[in-house]
């Protein structure tokens, strides 16, 4: 097992969640996995739970986890929104708060989900930003643990079967409140509920339109009643929110297509009188759809009542997010 160029990992330090310094110490675990995250991306709780499985087969043969939660919901760390999706992901310890990316900065991550493999001495045997390859990094943790005399209590490694897909593009996360250039704002009519909306004069793939009264912060912009979010996502792909209200609010979802064959609905997606619908209350990813068909697609999320923070609309391969049986025909991966 070669390190990595013999380079030296970072030094890691930040805020835990009970609000002290700590700095990961290396030496005190044969193997140490650092996974830097993202809270409102589905494609990094994904990883999470990746981290989580990985950890039972081996937090007992010396090999240390540690989380390294990113902006978005870290820069709210005393707010009930963060700690919600901490205890969601029944992740309660080795998690440290990057509230101003400098931990990610001064390590050199450009894009999360990203995983650090270190060794005893510091120094990196691999990482990966964005496409991970979780059998590697099983195999590193086993290579090791079988060099230090534990060859006979390593678990068996999975199936192959199990590992199928593991490498994949990431997604494309638009986040908000940050760079307003990833969206377009406007002030134009609300369609009526009844009414068939208007598409706008132009739009470009993986790109968020809000239209109405939306109130922007550094963390979620805020669509009041009467607002609506225009989503344009490629074929082949499926779309999640990460959103929330502290009262029970109502989204009407519209589709720039008729027929609904092309379409794979989420399991947020309810149907009622004919009219497509989304109850967003807690603050959690709500599945959209997978575009199964021959084109590109555009939809509209109406804000029928009260009102929703939305922090993310994100991207996925389809092959990454199957919502059924028919979302199987990834054509672009």
């Amino acid at each position: 097992m070669n390190r990595l160029e013999e380079t030296r990992a970072p030094r890691i330090s930040g805020i835990n969640v009970s609000g002290e310094t700590v700095e990961v110490d290396y030496s005190t675990h044969l193997m140490n996995i650092l996974l830097f995250f993202e809270p409102v991306s589905r494609y990094c709780l994904n990883s999470v739970e990746r981290v989580r499985l990985i950890s039972t087969r081996y937090e007992n043969l010396s090999t240390g986890f540690w989380f390294v939660l990113e902006p978005r919901l870290s820069c709210m760390l005393h707010s009930d929104v963060a700690k919600k999706a901490l205890d969601r992901m029944s992740v309660f310890s080795n998690v440290l708060f990057d509230p101003n990316n400098m931990i990610a900065l001064q390590s050199g991550v450009q894009t999360v989900p990203a995983v650090f493999v270190v060794d005893s001495n510091g120094f990196l045997i691999s990482r990966y930003e964005g496409e991970i390859s979780w059998v590697e990094i099983e195999r590193n943790i086993q290579a090791r643990i079988a060099q230090s005399g534990y060859r006979d209590e390593l678990p068996t490694m999975p199936k192959p079967d199990n590992y199928s897909g593991t490498i994949r593009s990431a997604s494309v996360m638009r986040q908000m409140g940050y760079a307003n250039g990833d969206y377009v704002f406007g002030s134009v009519i609300v369609p009526e509920s009844d009414q068939q909306f208007s598409l706008p004069n132009f739009y470009l793939i993986n790109t968020i339109y809000p239209f109405g009264a939306w109130y922007v912060s550094r963390d979620f912009i805020e669509g009041k009643s009467g607002s609506t979010l225009y989503i344009s996502c490629a074929r082949d792909e499926s779309v999640y929110l990460f959103a929330g209200s502290e009262e029970h609010t109502l989204l009407r979802l519209h589709t720039s297509i008729e027929s609904s064959q092309h379409i794979s609905f989420g399991r947020d997606v309810k149907t009622e009188n004919g009219s497509l619908r989304i109850e967003v209350d807690d603050f959690r990813p709500y599945e959209l759809f997978s575009n199964t068909g021959d084109s590109d697609l555009l939809i509209s999320l109406q804000v029928m009542s009260g009102s929703v923070q939305l922090f993310s609309v994100e991207f996925c391969p389809q092959l990454d997010t199957l919502f059924g049986v028919n979302a199987s025909r990834p054509s672009r991966l």
